[in-house]
Parts: structure tokens; C-alpha cells; sequence
């Protein structure tokens, strides 16, 4: 292994005998990486272009402004404490992604990243394309080869910064990763930029144990089997773009925002274990036609906790919604859909709400403890339990059927029903509308 300083010899660290012992040692597991130092006032894009397959860039800490362009496959750059509170690295341009990753096989760890939060011009749309010298050394290696140019005019009115994309290539992004596989982004920080991570077509990546202030995290179109873990937005949102497939949203927290969005044409995903906080929509998919699955959610203070537009076949269980307007919201011709198991409680307009045709939805053994439970409108032909089978309910009884209708005074069907038979299950069915029943309606356990 061998160890290179990028910046001024003067300045290079004495290191101790103990060491390179073990250097020495590690060395004997990594063969011929090399690790890269770079120094404040020197140059990440440098190291980056000295770097091949293996190696190590390490960032120590301070003050960096460029965009970097990374198109060296199986690199590892990170902050030298690990930390994203040590290195600050702000664009250079704000129009283009402070990292763009082109190469596979990359992790990006540890950095406090950030846009320049200021309004900036778009390059004329016949300017040619820098590019990069991926062989010297210069300190001035900050060119990432990006041509964004648009029509957007500034916001006077505006205090937000005003970024420039022409919608083809990387947008301004924390880190955008350009059709790349196994890329893994982890333990960094992100604000004052468009998008914090931004994946275009992109496969098989991690994004772990990031933090995200006003700016989030966007999947776009072509995007599968990414892994998305232990991340927390504040003040913005997480977004999976059209045709996306088999990516997996776990343990994320999203506070103050717009919540986690689902576009059309993929399917699969699968939304798990998620907190989500005084969002505008807690879960919201539009015309997903393959199965998703919206499980072990917890839900407040949404004006709707699980947003579904024309989505077929998904499945939405273990989920807890409060405090918000309406808990699930089905519309467009929803159909075949099943919800169950969920606890959907204290909303102020609905529990559930179903409209425009959506039908054939399968709603059984939730939890509706709301002053109005359901509202339909030109919605008929649900089912509204599953057939009498043993097993614990969602309230605890011994038999599972339909749902528990509840109300904060205390005065719902289920609290009030009688059960002779002590099965759990209501004697007489329970008006859902004017033409739907759960025939099955759970009874409050004695």
C-alpha cells in the first residue's frame, strides 16, 4: 500500500514508527491501494484523477469549494475523521452537482456537503463542454464536463436559490449518481442544494445514515434495487421516479416536508418501518400498477397519512396514521388493494376515505378510531372484512373478520356491540354506506 499527500511536500506528515507497522500490516490485505490525503487549499478532483481501482481518498478536515467529478470506478472518498461536521465541501457552480458520479463501485462518506445558495447564470447553450485533464496534478480539476442550460428566470421575490438544469444531465445535487451500479453514499450531510442525492438510472446503491436539511433524495426514472436506510430528511422529501422497481425505503425519518412519493409505471418498492412527521402527504402513489408494499409506517400530523391515485394490486398493513385530515385517501379508479391490520386514529375529516371508483379494495382487521371512520363518494363494490377465521385481532380478540369502528367518545359500533357468544366478533354487521357492510366487525375485548 502506498500513501500520497496531494498538495505542497513541505507539508507532509511526519509519521511515527508504530505507524507504518501497521501500515505494513493493512498493507498485506489491500495489496497495491494506495491512500490519497488532501489537504485544505488542495484539490479533491486531483486526487480523484490519481486515483485508480482500490484506492482510498481521504479529505481532512476544513473548507473545500469545487465540483468533483468522480469517473474512477471501486474508489472509496471520506472525510478523514468519518464525521460530516469535519469537512465542508460547497459547489464550486452552483448549477452543477458538487459530486457526479459516473463510475461504479464508489462510496462517498462523511462530508458536510452543500449548493453555493446563491442565484447563478447559465452558460450559453453553444459553449463547449470542459472537460477535465485526468492526468496532471492541477489544483484546478474542479470541471465536471456539465452543460446545464435552461430558460428559468431568477424569482425576484424569491429569497431560494434559483438553480439552472437543462433536465438531461446531473441537476444540482449534493451527489447525483449518472447510471451507475453498488455506488454507496453514507454518513453525510446535505443542505442548500436542489436535491441532496440525486440517482439517474442508477442500480444495486446504498444511502445510509445521511441527514438532509431542505433538500432530499431523488431516485429517477430507471432506478432499481436500491437501498435506501437510516436516512433523515427535514424539510423536504424522498422521491421515487417513474419505472422504478425493487428499491426498499427502510427506517428513513421525514419531518417537515412533502414525505415520501412513488411515480408511475414500476412497482415492487417497498416502504418499511418509515417515520413521518407534519408532512404535506405522509405516502403518496400515483398509478403504480405492480405490487407495492406500505408496511410498519408510522404516520403523523399528515393531511393524508397514505395517498393512493389509480394504484392497483399494492398492499398497506401495520401502519399507524394520526393527527392528520385523513388517514388513507383512495381515488381514480383504485382497485384490488389490501389494507389491513392498520391503526388509523384521531383524524379530523376521515379515517378512510374512498371516491372515483375505486373498488375491489380488500379492508379488513384495521383499526378506525376517528369521529367520521369512512367517507365514500361514487366508490361501491369494496369488501370490508375477511372470512371468520381464528387468530388475534388487531385489538387483541380471538378471531379475526372486519374491522374495529371506534370513536374518541367512546360511542363507535364496536364499543358498543354486543358479542354473546364472546368471539370477538359483532352480533349484527356494520353499515359502511348505504350499500357496503362489514359483515365481520370486531368487538371491543372485555
Amino acid at each position: 500500500m502506498k500513501i500520497m499527500l496531494i498538495g505542497d511536500c513541505r507539508n507532509r506528515q511526519r509519521f511515527s514508527a508504530a505507524f507504518f507497522v501497521i501500515l505494513f500490516l493493512f498493507s498485506s490485505y489491500v495489496g497495491s491501494a494506495e491512500v490519497i490525503y488532501v489537504e485544505p487549499g488542495n484539490s479533491i478532483q486531483a486526487a480523484v484523477n490519481n486515483s485508480t481501482s482500490g484506492d482510498i481518498v481521504i479529505v481532512k478536515a476544513g473548507e473545500y469549494q469545487e465540483n468533483v467529478l468522480v469517473n474512477v470506478s471501486g474508489i472509496k472518498i471520506s472525510s478523514e475523521s468519518n464525521s460530516s461536521g469535519a469537512v465542508l465541501i460547497k459547489a464550486r457552480d452552483g448549477n452543477s452537482s458538487v459530486f457526479r458520479v459516473k463510475a461504479d463501485n464508489v462510496t462517498i462518506s462523511g462530508f458536510n456537503i452543500t449548493g453555493t445558495g446563491e442565484i447563478t447564470a447559465a452558460p450559453e447553450a453553444s459553449n463547449s463542454i470542459n472537460t477535465s485533464d485526468h492526468g496532471n496534478n492541477s489544483s484546478n480539476l474542479s470541471d465536471t464536463g456539465e452543460n446545464p442550460v435552461t430558460d428559468q428566470a431568477p424569482d425576484s421575490e424569491s429569497n431560494a436559490s434559483v438553480y439552472l438544469w437543462d433536465e438531461i444531465s446531473c441537476p444540482p445535487a449534493g451527489i447525483c449518481l449518472e447510471q451507475v451500479n453498488n455506488c454507496t453514499i453514507e454518513n453525510n450531510t446535505f443542505f442548500e442544494n436542489q436535491y441532496g442525492v440525486y440517482l439517474q438510472n442508477s442500480r444495486n446503491c446504498t444511502l445510509l445514515k445521511n441527514t438532509f436539511l431542505r433538500n432530499g433524495i431523488w431516485l429517477d426514472e430507471g432506478c432499481g434495487k436500491n437501498l435506501l436506510l437510516n436516512n433523515t430528511i427535514e424539510g423536504s422529501n424522498l422521491i421515487i421516479g417513474a419505472h422504478c422497481w425493487d428499491n426498499i425505503m427502510f427506517q428513513n425519518r421525514v419531518l417537515n416536508g412533502n414525505g415520501i412519493s412513488i411515480a408511475c409505471c414500476g412497482g415492487n418498492n417497498l416502504v418499511s418501518w418509515n417515520e413521518i412527521v407534519n408532512c404535506s402527504t405522509g405516502i403518496d402513489i400515483y398509478d403504480v400498477q405492480a405490487r407495492t408494499v406500505l408496511r410498519d409506517n408510522l404516520i403523523t400530523g399528515c393531511r393524508e397519512g397514505i395517498y393512493l391515485t389509480f394504484v392497483f394490486d399494492s398492499r398497506i398493513y401495520n401502519n399507524t396514521i394520526s393527527n392528520g385530515s385523513t388517514g388513507i385517501l383512495l381515488k381514480e379508479d383504485c382497485h384490488d388493494n389490501e389494507l389491513s391490520d392498520n391503526k388509523i386514529t384521531a383524524n379530523n375529516e376521515s379515517g378512510i376515505y374512498l371516491l372515483d371508483h375505486s373498488a375491489n379494495n380488500r379492508i379488513y382487521n384495521n383499526c378506525f378510531n376517528n369521529s367520521i371512520n369512512v367517507k365514500t363518494e361514487n366508490a361501491e363494490g369494496n369488501i370490508w372484512n375477511t372470512t371468520q377465521s381464528v387468530g388475534t385481532n388487531i385489538i387483541g380478540g380471538p378471531n379475526l373478520g372486519g374491522n374495529f369502528w371506534a370513536n374518541p367518545n367512546g360511542s363507535g359500533f364496536s364499543q358498543k356491540c354486543t358479542d354473546l357468544d364472546k368471539d370477538g366478533i359483532c352480533d349484527s354487521p356494520y353499515e359502511v354506506n348505504g350499500s357496503e357492510f362489514d359483515h365481520l366487525p370486531l368487538c371491543s375485548v372485555s
